[in-house]
């Protein structure tokens, strides 16, 4: 699959909407702080850089919801030297295991290196539907480096995956 990485324009808002729907693992609280970031990037927030993956022009048939794979949303965390919080990698689900998801954090880690950022940090849940993007993270380099039991609620542990350049 031919896919390109290009910034956020305001024209794919309503797509990364649906799709984090159509995602299934996301809760409505967690879609509305994404959706959050999304508009604070498009408003030029300096904190939140998010870039979309795309089917290249000739494939856009192959996805039922647009050219529009997924997207990925990180920062520069400010309490350290040097290091990138990744906030959100999100893909659809018809466009999972087609190589998006690793097309945007290999993005964003270059993106990162440019920027002179030493690592990427990622924070999330260990709940059982997060178990396909652990997988993503480690294949991509990441190594899981904390665990923080009942974080989110429970019974759903904060993990946490690092790489350093």
């Amino acid at each position: 699959m031919n896919i390109s990485i290009r910034p956020l324009a305001l024209n794919d808002l309503t797509a990364l909407r649906g799709l984090l729907r159509a995602i299934g693992v996301f809760e409505e609280h967690e879609i509305r702080v994404a959706e959050e970031l999304l508009d604070a990037a498009l408003a030029g927030d300096p904190d939140y850089t998010v870039y979309v993956a795309e089917l290249k022009a000739g494939d856009a048939g192959e996805s039922p919801t647009g050219p529009v794979m997924g997207y990925v949303c990180y920062g520069r965390n400010p309490v350290t030297d040097a290091l990138y919080d990744l906030y959100w990698v999100a893909v659809d689900p018809s466009m999972q295991r087609h190589g998006a998801g690793g097309a945007l954090l290999l993005h964003a880690e270059a993106s990162v290196r440019r920027a002179g950022g030493r690592g990427l940090v990622i924070d999330t849940s260990s709940r059982a539907e997060y178990q396909p993007a652990h997988q993503l993270y480690a294949r991509c380099g990441f190594q899981r480096v904390a665990e923080v039991p009942d974080y989110y609620q429970p019974g759903a542990s904060l993990i946490m995956y690092m790489k350093v350049f």
